[in-house]
């Protein structure tokens, strides 16, 4: 099959969309970064598996950045290494902080101690999974960008096995832990009189982290789907709506996870310290009915593991 080929303003159209929306991710996801290091009372258990999945987004961003190599050089290889490993890798992390949730509010299980091994699942695995399609060459350009080749079955065993069986493996995963652990913060506040509000929060935003997943890796797949049934008949608008809607993925992490009321309430006062950007203070600082988690509120298990 060899490279995909679109016309020069379809492709150029593509790498376009992909870039600027990997641009604005990698600037969420870097924010992230940012805060970890700035402030302090940021680097609590949980954010740090959130700073952690924004740096997988952040390489994964930086991957597009690259364009779009030509087929069989040492740029389209590294390319396409570096993408399957980070966004294999922001896609564990992910799964990681559903587990971490899941452990805490079920089973009230302490993972303080566990950083080493999240690592070695969150980095580790991927790193040794994007190794494996060298052994049989099957790094190529496959359309704006280069990733798994689909042109022989070694490539399309490759992309199913190390990445979108795992992708949808995590999705399934995340719904049901997700579920329980909505279900488990419920049934720990039935008999009070109300729920704490940063509680509320956390119920509600927990639905959107296997739905950010879905929404951004749906056409991805439906694309290698058509890639597997039809090869040599590729689809622009489905490539299109693949580089579209997946290059949000470092910005909507970044929402989801990182943009908490602890995280702005660090940088309102960073603000406010600043003369010269105190307009800006009551923009950043999180509403009165969003309060900063801290240390010392009251839990059902373990404050580290409200996001």
């Amino acid at each position: 099959m060899g490279k995909v080929t679109f016309t020069s303003t379809q492709d150029s159209l593509i790498l376009g969309f992909t870039i600027t929306l990997s641009a604005i991710s990698f600037i969420g996801a870097s924010l992230i970064i940012v805060s970890y290091i700035l402030f302090a009372p940021l680097r609590t258990n949980s954010f740090t598996l959130v700073t952690l999945m924004s740096l997988a987004d952040v390489l994964g961003n930086f991957s597009y950045f690259l364009g779009d190599p030509t087929s069989n050089t040492g740029l389209c290889t590294f390319q396409g290494v570096l993408q399957q490993f980070a966004e294999l890798s922001s896609i564990l992390w992910s799964t990681i902080i559903a587990w971490t949730l899941y452990a805490a509010v079920v089973h009230r299980k302490d993972t303080s101690k566990m950083l080493h091994k999240f690592i070695a699942v969150g980095f580790g695995v991927p790193f040794l999974l994007a190794l494996l399609p060298l052994t049989t060459s099957s790094y190529d350009n496959t359309g704006a960008w280069c990733w798994i080749t689909a042109e022989d079955v070694a490539g399309q065993l490759w992309r199913w096995l190390i990445f979108y069986g795992p992708l949808w493996s995590a999705i399934g995963f995340n719904t049901y832990s997700v579920y329980i652990v909505r279900k488990g913060l419920k049934s720990a506040f039935a008999g009070a009189d109300e729920i704490p509000q940063k509680y509320k929060v956390l119920i509600n935003k927990l639905k959107w982290y296997p739905i950010i997943l879905v929404f951004c890796w749906f056409w991805g797949t439906v694309n290698r789907l058509q890639n597997a049934f039809n090869p040599g008949n590729e689809v622009f608008w489905l490539y299109f709506l693949q580089a579209f809607f997946r290059s949000m993925q470092g910005a909507l992490n970044a929402v989801a996870y990182g943009a908490q009321g602890s995280v702005r309430e660090e940088w309102a006062r960073w603000l406010s310290d600043r003369p010269r950007m105190g307009w800006l203070v009551e923009k950043v600082r999180p509403p009165m009915t969003e309060a900063p988690v801290t240390d010392g509120d009251e839990d059902v298990s373990n404050d580290e593991t409200v996001l």
